[in-house]
């Protein structure tokens, strides 16, 4: 009886072990995809400059840096 305790004590441990391992690797890859996220950028139509894409203004199919760009833009082009 006490060697299938000690045996159960032992897997209990090892898995443990190994859920914790797994859930550390799946935290590190949701990082390291939002990093890899923030990185992407789209050029702004109007002056070419560069903004992260989650930042970006997003009118008639193309992106701006700012709301006034968005509207220059458009009274420019239509």
């Amino acid at each position: 009886m006490l060697k299938l305790l000690f045996w159960l004590v032992v897997a209990l441990i090892v898995g443990l072990f190994f859920a914790i391992r797994n859930a550390n690797r799946v935290r590190a890859e949701q990082q390291e995809r939002e990093q890899t996220r923030a990185l992407e950028s789209v050029r702004c139509a109007q002056c070419g400059v560069f903004v992260p894409e989650e930042k970006a203004v997003r009118r008639d199919g193309q992106d701006f840096c700012s709301w006034e760009h968005a509207d220059q833009w458009h009274r420019e082009h239509h």
